[in-house]
Order: structure tokens, then sequence, then C-alpha cells
């Protein structure tokens, strides 16, 4: 079976550090983008199995990158989870009716997190954030 990929579009390096080196340790192969653009640019050039998509972050909005990704027919069906530090009540909502997958706040459980990510490779239209 071909190694699962994942896309980490973060902007903080210390997340994107921490995430690829547990993700890494579970067999995940991984690509970063540090902002919106090269998340784009990185999706359609190799489509990952799966997307962990920050919120706020420069050179574009999260929400506005799933809503492009879900828009092509390349990039539609692959489940992004969103990781956000904001508090702002309605990005939840806005986010899984985007498509998301999951939505996370930080800090996050990362068991809980991995455990998302095997469930929404295994099932990618499935919504499991209520």
């Amino acid at each position: 079976m071909m190694k699962q990929t994942i896309l980490i579009v973060e902007d903080d390096e210390h997340i994107v550090k921490a995430l690829e080196l547990r993700l890494r340790a579970k067999d995940y192969g991984i690509e970063v983008a540090y902002d919106a653009l090269m998340g784009m640019q990185k999706a359609m050039g190799h489509p990952p199995s799966l997307i962990l998509l920050d919120i706020t972050m420069p050179g574009g909005n999260g929400l506005r990158l799933a809503e492009r990704l879900k828009e092509s027919s390349k990039t539609m069906d692959i489940p992004i989870i969103f990781l956000t530090a904001s508090k702002q009540a309605d990005l939840r909502q806005n986010a899984l009716s985007l498509g998301a997958t999951a939505f996370f706040e930080k800090p996050y459980d990362f068991e809980e997190l991995h455990a998302t990510i095997k469930a929404a490779i295994l099932h990618p239209n499935i919504c499991l954030t209520s």
C-alpha cells in the first residue's frame, strides 16, 4: 500500500515541526506549506491524502483556500481538517459548511487528531465533527 501523504498548511513553524515529527512517526508522508498560496500550489501539484489547514495565516485565509480546493475536481475529495487558535464563534460552522471533515481548536489533543486523520483517510466524504 502506498504511504498516505498529509499536507500541513500552517504558518507557525513550531506547530509544523511538532506535527511533522509526530505524523512521520505514524508513517505518513508530509508536505508543508507556510501560506495559503503555497498550500494551493502543493495540493494541485500532488494531491495529498489529507490536508491539515490553519485558518489565519499570511497570503490568504484558510477558509478561502478550503473553498477553492472544494471547487476543483482535482482536490474536491481531499479531506480537510482545520486547526485554529481563533476563538471566533462562527468559524467552526463556516469551516464545516465549506466541506471540512473536522475542526480542532489549538491546543488540541494529538491522539484525538490522529484518530480523526485515520478515520478521514479511510472515509474521506464524511464529517467527523458536529
